[in-house]
């Protein structure tokens, strides 16, 4: 009897101290186990779910590949192939806001050339838009508006064809933040010389005028006689179109 009840007693013991290794932890252990976590993770967890997907919708991003060709003569001369990246905030298509990202490569792709003939109507529409009384002939002051007009809706835009007039542009952007009617004036200055050479004595110019005169500008950038302005030569034509003097 006394040796069951001891035998009892003995597995009563063991169980406790069982019981009690398994329940208790170590310490250390347990700091190790939460130093476990990285830093990403603790973030993450403390994030707002809403947070988590306004981020990863930011980083996502779609880019589209468009092939842009350049006709003369009803002949492909030039094929490129641009990458847009669209940003959240880009138009994909075409809104009451304006073009779409797709039409403005467009636009800037055609703007990097000039062929003889879309020259030809340039001048035409130049001369409409500038003929304000409708009279059939072009003033001074109806040509320095138009250049004036270029200059504000920055159309007809370009790099400067030299050191001497990427200098003179800076000063003319310096004095429009300073003064913008002391620019305005500077650029009539500049419109004025450039329609007194074009009209001689003449104080006004004809459509067949101020086309005959935009065409001789034409060919004389057209240094290889391709009938197609590219690069400098178009720098250079847009430059002498608003009156900067070039070296020749």
């Amino acid at each position: 009897m006394a040796v069951k009840l001891w035998n009892r007693i003995l597995l009563s013991v063991a169980g406790l101290v069982l019981a009690t290794s398994a329940s208790a932890k170590d310490p250390v252990a347990e700091t190790k186990e939460q130093s476990s976590l990285s830093d990403s993770d603790k973030t993450t967890a403390e994030q707002n779910p809403d947070e988590i997907a306004d981020s990863l919708n930011s980083s996502q991003q779609l880019q589209q590949t468009i092939t842009l060709k350049r006709s003369l003569n009803g002949e492909v001369i030039e094929t490129d192939k641009r990458t847009v990246t669209y940003s959240r905030d880009e138009p994909y298509h075409e809104t009451e806001a304006g073009r779409s990202t797709v039409e403005r490569l467009r636009t800037s792709f055609d703007g990097e050339a000039l062929t003889r003939t879309e020259a030809f109507e340039e001048a035409k529409l130049d001369f409409a838009i500038a003929d304000i009384d409708r009279n059939g002939e072009l003033s001074a002051q109806e040509f320095a508006d138009l250049v004036d007009s270029w200059r504000n809706n920055e159309i007809r835009q370009s790099g400067a064809p030299n050191d001497e007039i990427a200098r003179q542009r800076q000063y003319d952007a310096f004095l429009e933040e300073i003064d913008p009617d002391a620019a305005r004036i500077q650029t009539e200055a500049y419109a004025l010389s450039k329609f007194s050479f074009m009209a001689g004595a003449a104080e006004t110019l004809s459509l067949q005028d101020y086309i005959r005169e935009y065409l001789l500008d034409f060919d004389s950038m057209d240094e290889n006689n391709d009938t197609i302005l590219t690069d400098d030569e178009l720098m250079r034509f847009r430059a002498i179109n608003r009156g900067e003097t070039l070296d020749m």
